[in-house]
């Protein structure tokens, strides 16, 4: 007779096998969720990975689009590969923005992933750049009679009278003249950005009293080709640098030569300071053995009011400073006099201290208004612009100069007939070009007196130049008060060499009025004149200038070209937009 399990033995096996079931259900539903879970942060990782290159991506069109036109401000939900991205350009200073990019993979309405990329771009002026249709010094600028600026203007002093700018005009706060805190003396040197160690240096100084940073200038070289310097002044932490910044700003790469000279910083602000209290100059720089700034030191110790370090990094929590032996070369500017736009009209944006009596379009930024109408949006009380320095260092004057005379000497007073080819060369004496004759600039011309282009004359620049300009350069030795002056009339011809915005630029050097003139039908030519003032009359018109102060009367015109902001000379400088080093960052 077959014998049965019993019912309670069958229940057991039973339980049994509903416990292995359970557990194997388990283990399988445990096994898939690991599994998709691990497919899911695989998948979030590699959409991640391409959002972040997409983002770079957003920057790198962004800096070239910058480089296209002065104006871009970014774009929404551009399409390119797995995504698409989106482009901020928020502007710090007229040669200053920051870039924000957002990249979301695949698309921003349903990511799988995004990142946010942020940068700081400016011009890098390894290379000369003219950002603006005319920038002017503390000196200002006159309108009068008809006169039109085609473009932007950048001026540290009042801008004053009845005519028509089309762009935006900004007037910043003047600089005093006289410098506050400087040391001078240079016996020794300190490197920035040659090795990791030296990738900050500093330099502190108490201002003699309370009042608004407005300048500072830095006594330096350079080796190789580094990239711009970045400038950071912060408060003191216990006898060093803090991380606490008051002010940001750049020294362009090309203002500084292989000789020493003082180059400016331009600042995105004017903090205030406590007179006799610590404050910290840093420069920062990218490391390259090759490639970096050398700055002027005084190893004696004879600035009694500050002390100089160096770092790794200055930002980091705790950054480590060393001391160096000795006091760096430095010069620091307070703001000076208080700065307005009166009587023109400005068809773009207006921003100065005060606003009186004139027309403003678009939107108007100030502390005090009078009389002024205002199409845009009213910004009272804003901070005043701070003062930017010119685009040409008096180093790099002397370097053209130097390459001028390294092609040969021309006995002066010299006045070519005919047509005549020269440069790079030295004229020592007057220039004299007129009657129809016509001079070609084949490099930098340095006329050690007066030029005079006059009755027809013809300056143009060499075909064999390219795309570049040619430097034609007025500075008498030793006399610049009374020489170095330039005068352009009577319907000269002035011409580049037959590529895009190749235009000549004549420099003087005179320090005072009548620097250089412009008048009667002469047109298509850069005027840079940094100590003196630019005087355009009669119908004339340049295309872009560069002064201590300028007069404009008679229909005359500045029409900048678009192109001058990446121009290039022979020789010489050029510009473009560039991201500044150790400004990259990702935020998301």
């Amino acid at each position: 007779m077959k014998k049965f399990p019993s019912i309670a033995h069958r229940g057991s096996i039973l339980l049994f096998a509903l416990v292995v079931s359970a557990v194997t259900i388990a283990i399988t539903v445990s096994f898939f969720n690991y599994f998709g879970t691990s497919v899911h942060a695989e998948r979030y990782a590699f959409a991640s990975a391409r959002a972040l290159a997409l983002a770079e991506a957003g920057v790198d069109a962004a800096i070239y689009n910058l480089n296209q036109s002065p104006s871009y401000s970014g774009e929404t939900d551009t399409s390119l590969g797995a995504g698409t991205y989106t482009v901020s350009v928020a502007s710090i200073d007229g040669s200053t923005k920051r870039i924000t990019v957002t990249a979301s993979v695949p698309n921003s309405a349903q990511p799988i992933a995004t990142k946010t990329v942020k940068v700081t771009a400016n011009i890098n002026s390894s290379v000369v750049s003219f950002r603006y249709g005319v920038q002017i010094g503390a000196g200002g600028v006159s309108m009068n009679n008809g006169s039109t600026i085609t473009g932007n203007i950048f001026s540290d002093g009042n801008i004053s009278g009845s005519g028509t700018i089309t762009g935006d005009a900004t007037v910043a706060v003047a600089a005093s003249t006289s410098t506050d805190q400087q040391w001078t003396v240079q016996n020794n040197s300190s490197n920035i950005g040659d090795t990791s160690a030296h990738a900050a240096v500093a330099q502190s100084f108490k201002p003699s009293a309370s009042a608004s940073l407005a300048g500072i200038n830095l006594y330096l070289k350079k080796l190789g080709n580094p990239s711009d310097l970045v400038i950071k002044v912060v408060t003191d932490n216990a006898g060093k640098p803090s991380t606490t910044v008051l002010a940001s700003g750049v020294i362009p790469a090309s203002v500084v030569t292989t000789a020493y000279g003082f180059a400016s910083a331009t600042l995105d602000s004017t903090p205030s300071l406590t007179g006799n209290q610590t404050y910290w100059i840093i420069a920062v720089a990218s490391v390259n053995a090759s490639n970096y700034f050398v700055w002027g030191r005084d190893s004696n110790s004879g600035y009694t009011s500050g002390a100089a370090k160096y770092s790794t990094s200055w930002n980091v929590q705790s950054p480590t400073w060393n001391s160096i032996t000795g006091d760096l070369d430095f010069q620091t500017f307070n703001s000076g006099i208080l700065t307005s736009l009166s009587g023109v009209t400005v068809q773009g944006n207006a921003w100065a201290h005060t606003l009186s009596n004139c027309s403003v379009v678009g939107n108007a930024s100030y502390q005090v208004i009078s009389s002024c109408s205002v199409g845009g949006t009213l910004n009272p009380g804003a901070t005043d612009a701070a003062p930017a320095p010119l685009p040409i260092s008096d180093a790099q004057i002397a370097s053209w100069e130097a390459i001028a005379s390294a092609g040969g000497v021309i006995a002066g007073p010299y006045s070519p007939s005919g047509t005549v080819t020269i440069g790079p060369k030295e004229i020592s004496g007057d220039l004299t070009v007129t009657n129809g004759a016509t001079l070609i600039l084949s490099g930098p011309v340095w006329v050690n007196g007066n030029i005079s282009l006059s009755n027809n004359a013809i300056l143009n620049v060499s075909p064999s130049i390219g795309a570049g300009g040619a430097v034609l350069i007025a500075d008498a030795t030793g006399a610049t008060a009374t020489k170095g002056t330039v005068n352009i009339s009577n319907n000269v011809a002035i011409n580049g060499s037959g590529s895009a915005n190749s235009f000549p630029m004549i420099v003087s050097t005179h320090v005072g009025s009548n620097a250089i003139n412009l008048s009667n039908n002469t047109t298509s030519v850069i005027l840079y004149a940094p100590y003196g003032s630019v005087d355009v009359s009669n119908g004339a018109g340049a295309n872009q200038v560069t002064a201590y102060k300028m007069d404009l009367e008679n229909n005359s015109s500045v029409n900048y070209v678009n192109g001058l902001q990446n121009a290039t000379f022979s020789n010489g400088p050029g510009g473009s937009w560039t991201v500044v080093p150790g400004t990259y960052a990702i935020t998301r």
